[in-house]
């Protein structure tokens, strides 16, 4: 099977009723590591289920792309703490200056992994910087 049928049919998946069947496509797709794959995979952080949401946002990690940045700002929102830890790794993987309020705003987050990666995030934003 071709890349290119690989990738079709995982973004086939992520719209499946099974959300199983939609968190492994998103994990899927950061093994693959296609950039097609990063539109999707922002759509899927409006997944119904929250593991398909953290998947996704994991995945996203991976590519490190602009265009995710502004929804997983969003995601850091979310009442999940799995899925902000997710959203957080992804702002921490981008690590772009425009993340750094809400960043900022996690470190004071009730889950310590949140907090964490939070902090992991503000470094990554500063060392950019420099």
């Amino acid at each position: 099977m071709s890349k290119g049928k690989r990738i079709d049919f995982l973004l086939e998946e992520l719209q499946n009723e099974d959300w199983v069947v939609r968190e492994d496509a998103a994990e899927l797709l950061a093994e693959i590591g296609n950039p097609e794959a990063v539109e999707p995979l922002i759509e899927a952080l409006n997944d119904d289920d929250w593991h398909v949401k953290e998947a996704a946002a994991l995945s996203l990690a991976v590519f490190a792309d602009i265009k995710a940045l502004q929804p997983l700002i969003l995601l850091m929102e979310d009442e999940k703490d799995s899925v902000r830890y997710a959203a957080a790794i992804g702002l921490a993987s981008i690590a772009d200056a425009k993340a750094l309020n809400v960043l900022e705003k996690a470190v004071d987050d009730k889950n310590p992994v949140v907090r964490r990666v939070a902090r992991m995030g503000i470094e990554a934003i500063k060392k950019k910087d420099y």
